[in-house]
């Protein structure tokens, strides 16, 4: 788990000042309507604004390891490499 050198911020909300905090604002938003009314799923599924956020904050932190990996395993279509198709659960274990 990395929750010994990050926290829940480090990795689901951007590195700038704006976006971290605009991002705060609309998960809090969120996370308090469906918690008042009852409406998460079971299994919450992250969106996609938010993926592409935890992907970066991979990279931020991991950019040599993934440069290593893309020079070896490029993605198809010429894109990135999706860390969370692997990793989905790093941060979140026990």
């Amino acid at each position: 788990s990395h929750r010994s050198v990050a926290t829940c911020n480090s990795c689901h909300t951007p590195a700038n000042f704006v976006g971290k905090y605009a991002t705060k604002a609309s998960n809090g938003f969120w996370h308090s309507f469906f918690f008042t009314t009852g409406g998460y799923e079971d299994n919450i599924q992250i969106k996609p604004h938010s993926r592409e956020i935890t992907e970066q904050a991979c990279r931020n932190c991991h950019q040599e390891i993934v440069d290593a990996v893309e020079a070896t395993h490029p993605a198809s279509g010429g894109g990135q490499l999706a860390c969370l198709r692997c990793h989905d659960t790093v941060g979140h274990l026990q």
